[in-house]
């Protein structure tokens, strides 16, 4: 008799990638895709619930590379969203993007992932790039030390063709300015 037991592929393991403005800044190969999957850690000053919040609630207000922002579909624990961004010397981009609250700040800690997604409501716009992949997670708890213990993981295809070699950069700074500029929307 022949026992198969199903495994888990392994993930390549996070590569350091430097300290920004004291937010540890870390990279992981994606098996078959040209972009990394970034993961950027923090601890910041405040409450729990009002970190959370202002993950879920949203992103920055419109401005920056955001051209376009509509929530369509809220419930007190999911959120979906058309966005439509800017990308320098190249067409515009654009997602619909499904937030869910997987775990709430009452228990202790918050849990919040992120995915595209499709809708019937919001298809592909000509002349718009639709990017095919974005997808992330969220985790927030306390930090030993006081205050949060902040984790913001992401990767994405912007699609279209744009060389690997100049996106990646922009990647990691754009991951890096949006946790900022959400955390920033808690004080």
């Amino acid at each position: 008799m022949t026992l198969l037991l199903a495994t888990a592929p392994v993930r390549p393991p996070w590569r350091p990638d430097g300290v920004v403005d004291g937010m540890q800044v870390e990279l992981r190969e994606v098996p078959g895709s040209a972009y990394d999957e970034i993961r950027v850690h923090t601890r910041r000053d405040g409450k729990l619930p009002a970190l959370c919040e202002a993950i879920f609630d949203g992103s920055p207000e419109k401005g920056g590379s955001f051209l376009r922002r509509d929530v369509f579909r809220r419930t007190a624990r999911e959120r979906w969203t058309y966005e439509r961004i800017a990308i320098p010397l190249a067409s515009d981009r654009d997602y619909v993007l499904h937030v869910e609250m997987d775990v709430p700040p009452a228990r202790g800690r918050c849990e919040i992932s992120f995915q595209t997604a499709t809708d019937a409501a919001h298809p592909p716009v000509p002349g718009v790039v639709r990017i095919p992949v974005i997808r992330g997670h969220w985790s927030l708890a306390p930090a030993p030390e006081g205050g949060v213990g902040v984790t913001y993981q992401v990767y994405s295809d912007p699609g279209g063709s744009l060389p690997p070699f100049l996106v990646r950069g922009g990647q990691r700074r754009a991951a890096i300015d949006f946790l900022e500029q959400i955390l920033a929307r808690a004080k």
